[in-house]
């Protein structure tokens, strides 16, 4: 606390406020202006200083208590995803003996009676020197020896979670000559500022020519980094050239390039897709600004840990690429506790678990039906609390599809693409969705840009490729993405293989694929076809569908009725 005085203060206002009776006024936008100083025009969806302060004030709240230092007989703690502090009475062999209470501790900041052994003036020296001795010994033991002393005693030990990366943007530096054209960089810096801070795992602020990392961005307690960019000519057209570092090196952390065509020495590319284009690479879950806390929740061994809201947002990106890396129940349990906190973007989140647990339960059944239903209220929420989020429109476009009404998912995904088009995800569901109502055209274009940012996609992202060559009859190519597909959408992606298989009359293909499509608990209930109409609107693609599960040998009674 002695190096953060910020947090001190922090820690004095909420629980001031709180005694004084007025947690209703803990609020973000209070504790930004009134302790961290914050202008009366303070967004906390914009700048995120009360949430990473609140975050960094929970770790040292809890070493504190854990480090044997505390002799209070009650406990401050502040609840993930909120601000306003609760008072526990600590457990008395927590407590030194002449510190344990006689009388009960009342919450609330109503006093508390207890006897404490009087200390004798000679006795004190003595003590002190003692304490200290042995304080010190403990800190050199508890630093060889913590992980094994946790294991024995099962004293949890306070895990450090990943924070939020921070990015400074430097106005970009021109090499051409664009006094007779359009302006090359005026105003990008701006705009990429404004693009970064639409992502929920990230945040931004503008640095000017020559950025300084202030004091105030060093308390935030996140990762730092700068961000510049130099536009010069190029045989092509003009090339805009990103290098990130991290602040306090001058080493580069990652490069991002975007070359744009010109027409009459008009570029051909407006200074807002610049700035996508590069917002669309570092934005990424798989991107270099989120590598470190990638590979962190991978080799994480604590199940049981709450997640904090920005690790739980990577790993719920992480589950939908890889559902055995990480486990379900981790990524519904931080989206809950941020949910509880007021977080919109937790909630919406916790409402696409909610709707996807329905959808594999099946609409058809009343605990389906109710969950999807749940979703759908979860998104509507978190929309009301924050609808200028991206992430809290596309997930209501998302569970919208799972709940089988594909058109209003689209204009929820329109929406979304609104607010930020950078979200490379997004844009993968958002082509998929388009597909299926059979607008070829946006849903390919969409596609392919997700295709070229990402070197290695997730397997989700092959569904537009695979459902448009089964289509368009190339049905080798559709092998091939249905391939992919099939591990992130494994209803679907059997059907398509099945299709694809039949009409090549390929053995291999359709003996591979065909056991898993009537294993499909989904096709199952519903009937083959029933259950692909539930979201695809493309009729063509529905005959093709058809015809091939047909040719490969399914039953006409498995495609119309349950089975």
């Amino acid at each position: 606390m002695r190096r953060s005085p910020q947090l001190g203060a922090f820690l004095a206002y909420v629980v001031e406020a709180r005694l004084a009776g007025d947690a209703g006024a803990i609020k973000a936008y209070s504790i930004a202006v009134d302790v961290f100083g914050r202008a009366a025009d303070f967004d906390p969806q914009r700048d995120p200083i009360v949430r990473v302060q609140a975050r960094r004030l929970r770790a040292l709240l809890a070493e504190f208590y854990q480090s044997g230092n505390a002799e209070a007989p009650i406990e401050i703690v502040l609840p993930i995803g909120g601000y306003v502090p609760e008072f526990r009475a600590r457990m008395l062999e927590q407590l030194p003996p002449e510190q344990q209470p006689v009388a009960p501790i009342y919450q609330d900041g109503a006093r508390a009676k207890q006897s404490v052994k009087p200390q004798t003036e000679t006795g004190r020296p003595r003590a002190v020197w003692a304490v200290g001795i042995l304080a010190l010994a403990i800190l050199i033991l508890a630093g060889i020896y913590w992980t094994s002393l946790s294991e024995r005693t099962g004293v949890a030990v306070p895990v450090a979670q990943p924070a939020m990366p921070f990015v400074i943007v430097e106005e970009f530096e021109s090499l051409i000559d664009d006094r007779r054209g359009v302006p090359l960089v005026a105003g990008l810096a701006i705009e990429l500022v404004t693009d970064l801070n639409q992502f929920p795992d990230l945040s931004a602020r503008y640095g000017d020519t020559q950025a300084e990392v202030t004091q105030g961005d060093l308390a935030l307690g996140q990762p730092i980094y700068m961000l510049s960019g130099v536009v010069r000519r190029t045989e092509q057209g003009v090339r805009y050239s990103v290098l990130l570092r991290e602040h306090n090196s001058e080493a580069a952390f990652a490069s991002v390039d975007v070359s744009v065509p010109l027409d009459n020495g008009n570029p051909q590319m407006s200074l807002d897709d610049v700035a996508r284009m590069i917002a669309i690479r570092l934005g990424s879950p798989r991107g270099p600004l989120h590598a470190a806390t990638r590979q962190w929740l991978a080799s994480s061994t604590a199940s049981d840990l709450v997640l904090e809201p920005y690790p739980c947002f990577i790993a719920a990106a992480l589950f939908r690429e890889q559902r055995l890396l990480i486990d379900a129940t981790q990524v519904e349990r931080c989206a809950e506790a941020g949910a509880r906190g007021g977080d919109s973007e937790s909630q919406a989140l916790l409402a696409l678990i909610t709707a996807d647990r329905g959808w594999r339960i099946g609409s058809d059944n009343e605990e389906g039906a109710a969950l999807l239903a749940e979703g759908g209220r979860l998104a509507d929420e978190a929309i009301r609390i924050e609808p200028i989020s991206a992430f809290n429109w596309a997930s209501r476009g998302f569970v919208a599809l799972l709940g089988g009404d594909t058109l209003q998912a689209r204009e929820y995904y329109s929406t979304a693409m609104q607010l930020n088009p950078a979200a490379v995800d997004m844009l993968a569901d958002y082509a998929y969705v388009e597909a299926q109502i059979g607008n070829w055209q946006l849903a390919n274009s969409l596609s392919a840009l997700a295709f070229s940012v990402e070197s290695d996609p997730p397997n989700f992202y092959y569904s537009v490729p695979a459902l448009h060559a089964l289509r368009d009859g190339d049905y080798r190519a559709a092998v091939e993405f249905g391939e992919r597909m099939i591990e992130g959408l494994p209803d679907l992606g059997s059907a398509v293989l099945v299709s694809a298989g039949g009409h090549l009359r390929d053995n291999t293909v359709i003996n591979a694929y065909l056991p898993r499509l009537l294993a499909s608990n989904r096709f199952r209930r519903m009937g083959i076809m029933p259950a692909l109409r539930y979201h695809i609107l493309d009729t063509e693609l529905l005959r093709v569908l058809s015809n091939g599960i047909s040719h490969a040998g399914v039953p006409v009674d498995r495609l119309a009725r349950p089975f």
